[in-house]
């Protein structure tokens, strides 16, 4: 059961730092865009890239996520 925990919880906390880290990305690019005459506009960049970045937030979740599941249980299977 403590298994089962410690994947959930590390699936969870990648999912929500890289939901985080990909938003801020997003959001100074966007933010890049209005000060150039020749880019297009912040709010058609992000309808056109959010299929990208979300597909991009789900693998990486999903690689840190398995990633430090494994070590998680691998150090919680160590220490007890």
């Amino acid at each position: 059961m403590k298994y089962l925990l410690l994947i959930l919880a590390s699936f969870a906390s990648t999912y929500y730092l890289v939901g985080l880290l990909i938003q801020g990305q997003l959001a100074d690019i966007a933010e890049g865009l209005r000060h150039r005459p020749d880019a297009p506009s912040p709010g058609q960049y992000l309808r056109e890239v959010r299929p990208h970045a979300r597909r991009a937030h789900r693998h990486y979740t999903l690689m840190a996520g398995a990633v430090l599941a494994v070590v998680l249980c691998l150090l919680a299977f160590w220490l007890s």
